[in-house]
């Protein structure tokens, strides 16, 4: 099985899709002061739209911005983790719930944005009958009528990209040393293969298996999304999908 990550298109001078959004998230784990380290950081990409966090007390709290003592983010995660799902990777910065506010103009059939996050149309909701790794999770933007409600698909963690150690972790707060850049586009290589369709192989970068360019190729394609071969080894077959979506090794 082959795997792709997913980028715009650069070679396209005025888009068809006027598309635009400003959004947060419905809850948030705040930021951290590490008493170790000495960091003060917040991730970004961590996100679980899935978790309803509305039956907590402290849920008031974890709707704003803000950044916090080490010990009192501890106590705030304690209070999260027994409604996130198995696997979850929960550190400072983590987001929970649906997207909020407001969108306007065109979407594409599939959305890219920043790039972690993946939204599409409600209508694709059925191509993704049998694929695996990604579950669809309504917005709630405000938007005039006649623009759609668009889904977005939460992607757990899974597999790991080749040359992505940033360095010994903080022991206090698991942040490492140094934060080195990720590989580009073309030169990102899958270290450890994905089990599912739909994986989040990094905070940042969300891959998908050759089966979803198979049931999506010409919704990608027409969405101006370009599928960049991350898998490493033989490159044979990497082109030939019928649906056209450009694949770049």
């Amino acid at each position: 099985m082959r795997y792709y990550a997913l980028r715009e298109r650069r070679d396209v001078e005025r888009s068809k899709w006027t598309g635009s959004f400003d959004f947060d998230r419905q809850w948030g784990l705040p930021g951290v002061k590490c008493p170790t380290c000495k960091e003060t950081w917040a991730a970004v990409g961590s996100d679980y739209p899935t978790v309803d966090l509305s039956s907590l007390p402290e849920k008031r709290e974890l709707e704003r911005a803000q950044c916090v003592p080490w010990e009192h983010f501890v106590q705030l995660r304690q209070r999260v983790l027994p409604l996130v799902p198995s696997g979850a990777i929960v550190e400072p910065g983590t987001g929970f719930g649906a997207l909020t506010g407001r969108a306007k103009g065109k979407f594409p059939p599939v959305v890219i944005h920043m790039p972690w996050i993946l939204l599409i149309q409600p209508g694709l909701v059925t191509r993704l009958n049998g694929l695996t790794g990604a579950i669809p999770v309504p917005t709630r933007f405000k938007a005039r009528p006649g623009v759609a409600d668009l889904l977005e698909l939460e992607v757990r963690p899974g597999g790991s990209i080749r040359g992505a150690d940033a360095g010994e972790p903080c022991r206090t707060c698991g942040r490492a040393d140094s934060e080195l850049p990720l590989p580009s586009f073309g030169e990102m290589r899958l270290d450890k293969v994905p089990t599912v369709d739909f994986a989040r192989i990094c905070r940042t970068i969300v891959v998908v298996s050759e089966r979803v360019l198979e049931r999506l190729g010409r919704e990608l394609e027409e969405s101006e999304i370009v599928a960049v071969d991350v898998t490493g080894g033989s490159q044979t077959g990497t082109g030939d999908h019928p649906s056209g979506i450009d694949v770049s090794p």
